[in-house]
């Protein structure tokens, strides 16, 4: 009784009515998510996402509410906007994951447009993401007739789709960096495409490539939430081949969120040592994030990296980059220190993170983690990153 931990559970509000209200609820409990039913015809004033059965109800949305949306219920659906759209109830065992990646990519977004805004004051302006045409798609699955017929489908767009016959196989492909993404199709919860989702994140790969999984009815309810969030995008497979290769071609072809794209670098903005951002640049966009983790709610954490005297600084910028999600921003804080900040990031997984620079770069690291509170101004975050204590000087020891 008193381990009970659903108060900890994320919060969802449900748009539905009876009999369907209760049995949504208990499905939404099984896969971790706390329902709160909607009685009237407004949602409560906060970020919950919603969740709207257009079975029994629908509810519109006001389109200044930032909120994610999912609806469940028809194909062809009059809600005026939904993030999320799901056509049957055994997909809600996926919706932690599904919701996951919604979440990355508008923060992904929300960091892409901070950036550009912060750039634009040291007199630079961001030019506009570039289509990428990804020519070449890496598939991974077991439905020979399903390949095939996607194939014929992408052929028109100069789109080709490649197969790799096993896990390993694909992995060899994805090291020789020819392949900016990958198409997973598991037919059962264990296979092999099932097990490359799951170690997809943790591959030593230049390059982590967009990850598409092609989601079955029954196969998705199976696997596990964590590893279904590590893909990119949820594709759901239904009897429209064509469809999904609608889809799968407007995913190879829109603008890429990568923040290294969006911008280019002055000397104001870049630290020509490391090659990374610059205090001055450091100062003014960590400002704006915690201006916009006020607004929306969200931790903000951010990480101190000790560097040695006669080290290669490029060399230890470049390990420390290849650890970091698209939203993350390395800068050099002093002349012996490199600074990551992390949005929508807590103190754990900051932690995380510094043990993983620490072990990339394979030596002692003295590095320090602070998620941001309220009291803390730009200065006192910042000062305390490097602040001596007798806990940091034991750790350099």
């Amino acid at each position: 009784m008193f381990n009970e931990q659903s108060f900890d559970a994320p919060v969802m509000h449900v748009v539905s009515e009876s009999p369907r209200l209760e049995m949504l609820q208990a499905r939404l409990r099984q896969v971790g998510i706390r329902p709160v039913p909607v009685r009237g015809k407004y949602l409560p004033p906060d970020s919950a996402p919603a969740l709207i059965d257009l079975l029994t109800r629908e509810l519109e949305i006001a389109n200044t509410d930032k909120r994610l949306v999912v609806s469940l219920g028809r194909e062809h659906h009059t809600l005026e906007r939904s993030d999320i759209h799901l056509t049957d109830i055994s997909q809600l065992a996926s919706l932690p994951a599904r919701i996951a990646i919604r979440q990355r990519e508008q923060q992904r977004r929300r960091e892409i447009k901070l950036r550009a805004e912060t750039l634009s004051k040291f007199g630079v302006s961001a030019p506009n993401p570039q289509t990428t045409q990804r020519q070449r798609l890496l598939w991974l699955g077991n439905d020979a007739p399903f390949l095939n017929a996607l194939k014929s489908n992408l052929k028109d767009a100069h789109i080709n789709l490649v197969a790799a016959i096993s896990r390993l196989t694909a992995e060899d492909y994805l090291e020789s960096g020819r392949f900016k993404t990958l198409v997973l199709c598991p037919a059962k919860p264990d296979d092999e495409a099932a097990k490359l989702l799951a170690r997809i994140k943790h591959l030593p790969l230049v390059q982590t490539p967009q990850v598409i999984l092609l989601a079955r009815p029954k196969v998705a309810p199976q696997m596990a939430k964590e590893h279904l969030s590590q893909a990119d995008q949820i594709l759901d497979v239904g009897d429209d081949i064509d469809a999904v290769a609608h889809r799968l071609l407007a995913l190879c072809t829109e603008p890429s969120l990568k923040t290294e794209n969006v911008f280019a670098l002055n000397s104001a903005a870049q630290d020509s040592a490391t090659g990374l951002m610059s205090r001055e640049y450091l100062e003014s966009h960590l400002q704006a994030q915690m201006e916009q983790a006020d607004q929306l709610a969200t931790p903000l954490s951010i990480i101190s990296i000790d560097l040695k005297d006669g080290e290669d600084l490029k060399a230890v910028a470049r390990s420390i980059k290849g650890l970091l999600r698209d939203t993350d921003l390395a800068a050099r804080l002093d002349a012996k220190h490199i600074c990551v900040t992390l949005p929508d990031t807590q103190y754990r997984g900051a932690v995380v993170l510094a043990r993983r620079i620490e072990e990339a770069l394979e030596r002692s690291v003295n590095w320090r983690v602070i998620e941001r509170r309220q009291f803390h101004t730009l200065k006192t975050l910042l000062g305390g990153l490097t602040a001596r204590s007798g806990l940091s000087t034991k750790r350099s020891a």
